[in-house]
């Protein structure tokens, strides 16, 4: 295996990023359409807990354009593309069939807005995800690449599940499988923020916010945002 760029490994964690942050919020995104059947200002709620602008005017608003809206750079399907974007450009390193489940997942998602049943298309989409990671596990001998994607799909669930106020339980996981993949050195990260995210994740109590600013300044910042 070749030497990895710094540039290619800032793409593989930013992939796990998105790619992550696209599972997540759909999950969330249709546990959210269930309450606003009978909480139709939860979207509300929703916006605030993720952190990102509240642009809807309604309900329905927010569950169409939340989704599809290409010019909303929160939106499940801009982050999709960040996602794609980044992986079309690690095409020599994913390799064409494991990059096909990312192009289904991109399709599938154009195409969910045309299909009367959208939250059966957006669980495809989970599976697309899904299959993605599995086929990087399965196809990508390279440690160091398995583990760098990795490192950006737990520091991301974590911080997802920080941001909605998950229970203890439900980050222990992802936070032991981070500090896991951190631990191979693949990626710089600072010690002492994973020491206060480890005292707010394991501790008898969590402070959500210190939690939070532990979580994103883990990762030095020569690993900036790439879409």
């Amino acid at each position: 295996m070749d030497i990895i760029s710094l540039e290619e490994l800032n793409r593989l964690y930013w992939l796990g990023r998105y790619t992550e942050r696209v599972y997540t919020t759909i999950r969330e995104y249709l546990l959210g359409r269930d309450h606003m059947i009978e909480e139709p200002d939860f979207y509300i709620i929703y916006c605030q807990n993720f952190t990102i602008p509240n642009c809807y005017g309604s309900a329905q608003d927010f569950l169409v354009n939340y989704v599809f809206d290409r010019k909303n750079p929160d939106s499940i399907i801009s982050n999709l593309n960040y996602a794609y974007d980044n992986a079309i450009l690690l095409r020599h390193i994913l390799g064409t069939e494991t990059l096909s489940y990312m192009e289904l997942a991109v399709n599938g998602l154009e195409r969910a807005k045309k299909k009367p049943a959208v939250m059966v298309e957006l669980h495809k989409i989970l599976d697309f995800i899904l299959a993605f990671w599995a086929r990087i596990d399965d196809d990508i001998d390279s440690e160091q690449i398995r583990s760098v994607i990795k490192d950006g799909r737990y520091l991301e669930r974590l911080n997802l599940y920080l941001r909605l106020r998950k229970a203890k339980d439900d980050m222990v996981k992802p936070f032991h499988m981070l500090v896991a993949k951190l631990r191979k050195g693949y990626l710089t990260y600072d010690k002492e923020m994973l020491e206060s995210l480890a005292m707010n994740v394991t501790g008898d109590e969590i402070d959500y916010l210190a939690a939070i600013r532990a979580n994103e300044s883990l990762i030095k910042e020569q690993y900036k945002c790439i879409v």
